[in-house]
């Protein structure tokens, strides 16, 4: 196969996903190219760190039938085993960590209410990437009813992902929107 055509298969691909993640999103949500890239960013960093047993998921939602929740973090991260169903819906509590990127038309969601509800819903780690204020921020060491612990970076520094992943990750590539 020649350099022309392998081009065109793979041009042909990046459509399809990119048409395929679009369709994944809400109406009116709408991705900025600056948000894909960060978040790309963030995900490269946890890939590269992520425990065998543990893939990456997007736009899963993660639910909690015992605190009559649902919610969908742009990524996280869960047992191989709990992607093998066919439902898109899959216990909150089997996420290693829910990342967020602050949503401009809509910050209160991602700072009250997901602040609120993940650690409600058993998931360990909150990482919540807000490009207007270019911070980074984890939540991490949740009792069932509220994080015990919040660290801020600006973008630039390096913030501490404790285990299952352990590493420091990188924001000095993030963009602001």
């Amino acid at each position: 196969m020649d350099s022309k055509n392998l081009r065109a298969i793979s041009l042909h691909r990046l459509h399809r996903r990119s048409t395929a993640l679009r369709r994944s999103r809400p109406i009116g949500v709408r991705t900025t190219r600056r948000a894909e890239r960060n978040l790309l960013l963030i995900r490269r960093q946890f890939d590269a760190h992520a425990p065998l047993e543990l893939l990456p998921s997007e736009n899963t939602d993660l639910v909690s039938p015992a605190v009559g929740k649902s919610r969908n973090p742009d990524l996280t991260y869960l047992p191989s085993e709990v992607l093998e169903t066919t439902d898109h819906q899959v216990p909150a509590e089997a996420a290693a960590v829910a990342v967020e990127l602050v949503s401009p038309s809509n910050p209160e969601n991602d700072w009250v209410g997901k602040v609120r509800d993940y650690p409600q819903m058993g998931i360990p780690l909150y990482l919540l990437i807000d490009a207007g204020q270019r911070t980074v921020t984890l939540f991490s060491r949740p009792d069932g009813t509220k994080y015990h612990r919040r660290e801020d970076v600006d973008f630039g520094e390096a913030l501490h992902i404790p285990e299952p992943f352990g590493f420091d990750l990188v924001t000095g590539d993030l963009l602001p929107y």
